[in-house]
């Protein structure tokens, strides 16, 4: 008789006793080193001692083992057999030899689950590794936008943060408020096409200066647009929308309403807001409260109305936040 269940340790359960010796006796002259269980109850306990290296049930044990053991100890556990699997028109040498293919199907299948497993790991760290990376692209991308047009270097961190507070006030998921926060810097990527003789004149713009500015939220679109990434999917909307008026008067594409982004509408209010409070080369400071009253002014004209009332909400504690304090 050949040796192809050599070392391998077969668990017999259930059964009446001469059927089970009877079993055994074939499985052994396999080489196998066969245990015999009297009942279900002691077959699970051998199973989760972790000691066979297959199970073979006889009669109801078979259904007695699957409602003992857990679905998880019959996917890491040994492989449960039912006798009827091993039955063989003749010698015992046909029920070793089924048993080990039974044996090699089932290490076969259990490779191909850690395989799997070990791939969907692998595909989480790299997703993980690629929106760390395009954060990071991000951020370099608004701060190469952010030193042509702001003298303090903070004005898209603020304006991230301000616009995530508000998504954050209107009930927005965390995966949202996330997006928001990351792509928010690059609202004003395309002003890197505007030329410093306008970007940063000083004193009021020409009309047809102020056409060459208004391109740059379609220019930071057309930097961010066709990336296969949720992430810069949001950059791209905002980069576009956010200079889009809730009356249908804005740029670039004079939506309305709820045809703006809300993404877009949320750094609109957080934007302006922002460039109230701080000077530029064409206008001084406003106040806090002379510019928390601008907002509140434009509220259903030039802004969606509940994110002004988000923004009313918050405070000046909240519009007046270190870069970084949410989320950074």
């Amino acid at each position: 008789m050949d040796d192809a269940l050599a070392g391998t340790r077969v668990l017999i359960a259930g059964g009446d006793g001469d059927a089970a010796r009877e079993l055994g006796a074939r499985l052994a002259a396999g080489a196998a080193q066969v245990t015999v269980a009297p009942d279900a109850e002691a077959a699970a306990q051998a199973a989760l001692a972790g000691s066979p290296d297959v199970i073979v049930a006889l009669g109801a044990a078979e259904a007695e083992l699957r409602e003992l053991l857990d679905p998880l100890d019959l996917r890491s556990g040994p492989p449960l057999v039912a006798a009827t699997e091993l039955d063989t028109p003749d010698e015992e040498r046909d029920a070793v030899r089924r048993l080990r293919a039974l044996l090699d199907r089932s290490m076969l299948e259990r490779r191909a689950r850690d395989l799997e497993s070990a791939l969907a790991a692998l595909t989480v760290g790299r997703r993980r590794d690629l929106e760390a990376l395009q954060v990071e692209m991000l951020r370099r991308l608004a701060l190469a936008a952010e030193y042509r047009d702001d003298n303090t270097r903070e004005h898209t961190e603020r304006v991230a943060a301000l616009a995530a507070r508000l998504g954050q006030k209107l009930g927005l998921s965390e995966l949202a408020i996330t997006h928001v926060r990351h792509a928010a810097p690059l609202h004003d990527v395309g002003k890197i096409a505007i030329p410093d003789s306008i970007l940063l004149k000083p004193g009021k713009l020409a009309a047809h200066e102020f056409e060459v500015v208004k391109t740059h939220a379609e220019a930071g679109a057309r930097v961010l647009a066709d990336a296969d990434s949720e992430l810069l999917e949001v950059a791209e909307s905002i980069a576009r929308s956010h200079h889009e008026r809730w009356d249908g008067t804005g740029y670039p594409d004079g939506l309305a309403g709820s045809e703006i982004p809300l993404v877009g509408r949320l750094v609109h209010v957080a934007d302006v807001f922002d460039v109230l409070v701080h000077e530029r080369p064409y206008k001084d400071a406003f106040s806090v409260e002379d510019a928390a009253e601008e907002i509140a002014g434009g509220a259903g004209s030039q802004f969606d109305p509940e994110v002004v009332e988000a923004f009313t909400d918050l405070g000046a504690r909240i519009w007046l936040a270190a870069p970084g304090v949410y989320g950074g």
